[in-house]
């Protein structure tokens, strides 16, 4: 990107009737369509670069609503798997508890068939055999077959209940594999699409700061065109008042010719002429009210003691020259504008930048761009 330039004009004043002329205003006109073609093609530049941001914009939304959607679906399956794990371990209790009364009854059991043997009954049989009387056998009888009865119903339900157990466990078991390998799956999607989140944002950055940049330079390449076309508008009023209004050379006592030594030295003067940043641009004005070139130079001048003659081409006669590499900070500098000689004048404030009135008033110029450059004339010393 080039940079934009901004280009002011100001007037040089004469002590005679002026010969005008409307020098450069072909130029001015060629800087005019070059700036507006700059800037039409920045503004292109930023409309695309608007949507290029828009779409990242809306991949990046899409990608983090994809990562809050995975996060719900992870959170939801890992709800499942724990409830899951919980059922199991409900189950594992529960064959437990019947582990232990199935082993209780076995005891039981064993302890009465026990005693049957040491009393001398080593089977159902044999206790039912030794009944005294037939109300003594239905005695045995029922107490025996309540025993094998209950050992059956145990047996049974221990059996379903391990069947059961089995095949929930077998059903939990593929569950929660299944549950494990689709969360392993949705957070390797998560990452994947965090990368591209990650790499989407870093893209709208980029493009945000494209973007950025490319309004910056459209808004300076406006600006150049707006001050183009003033330049041409006041090129043309400065040539008319220089014809209908010549201002006489009038100096305030001597004018000073020699470079002297004011108090603050060079930084002074400068210092006091800033304090005049803004002050309106007027043909022939010499006060704070309103300043043209010369009459500001002038009016600064004079606060530290140096008198200058009233136009700047007068004022390109005082004082000792300087080669443009040998610039010092509170050199007058001098341009040839809209006609020939000395035409606008500015002090040098340090790395190639000036101070001057223009048709934008008391502002600080870069004597490089390309207005200024190619209109350099010289550079008087006045100040040692």
């Amino acid at each position: 990107m080039k940079k934009i330039i901004t280009t002011l004009l100001c007037i040089g004043l004469f002590g005679t009737t002026l010969n005008v002329q409307t020098v450069r205003a072909g130029d001015l006109q060629d800087q005019l369509q070059q700036y507006q073609s700059q800037y039409n093609q920045l503004n292109s530049q930023l409309s695309g670069q608007k949507q290029q941001v828009s779409a990242a914009t809306s991949q990046a939304v899409a990608l983090q609503q994809s990562i809050q959607t995975l996060n719900a679906s992870i959170s939801a399956y890992q709800k499942e798997l724990d409830s899951e794990k919980k059922n199991l371990k409900t189950l594992e209790d529960k064959q437990k508890s019947l582990e232990a009364e199935r082993k209780k009854h076995i005891e039981a059991l064993g302890q009465y068939m026990r005693s049957s043997y040491e009393e001398g009954v080593p089977s159902y049989l044999q206790v039912l055999f030794q009944a005294t009387n037939l109300n003594d056998f239905l005695v045995r009888l029922e107490e025996v077959s309540a025993i094998v009865n209950t050992y059956g119903k145990l047996q049974q339900n221990l059996s379903q209940i391990n069947s059961e157990l089995s095949a929930q466990q077998n059903e939990i078991k593929q569950k929660s594999e299944s549950l494990q390998n689709i969360v392993q799956a949705k957070t390797q999607s998560q990452q994947s699409v965090q990368t591209a989140l990650s790499k989407q944002q870093t893209l709208v950055s980029q493009l945000s700061a494209q973007e950025k940049s490319t309004y910056k330079a459209s808004l300076n390449a406006k600006s150049n065109v707006d001050r183009v076309q003033q330049l041409i508008q006041q090129q043309e009023l400065e040539a008319r008042l220089a014809a209908q209004s010549p201002i006489a050379d009038q100096g305030s006592g001597a004018a000073t010719s020699a470079p002297v030594t004011v108090s603050g030295g060079a930084q002074s003067v400068l210092s006091y002429a800033a304090q005049f940043l803004g002050t309106p641009y007027v043909w022939g004005g010499t006060s704070p009210s309103g300043f043209d070139c010369s009459g500001f130079t002038q009016y600064v001048f004079r606060h530290a003691g140096i008198n200058l003659s009233r136009t700047s081409q007068s004022q390109f006669n005082q004082g000792a020259a300087v080669s443009r590499a040998n610039l010092k900070p509170g050199d007058l500098v001098f341009f040839t504008t809209y006609g020939s000689g000395a035409t606008h004048v500015g002090i040098y404030a340090g790395n190639s930048t000036m101070i001057d009135s223009s048709n934008g008033g008391v502002v600080y110029e870069n004597m490089n761009n390309s207005y200024w450059a190619p209109r350099y004339l010289g550079a008087r010393r006045l100040i040692n």
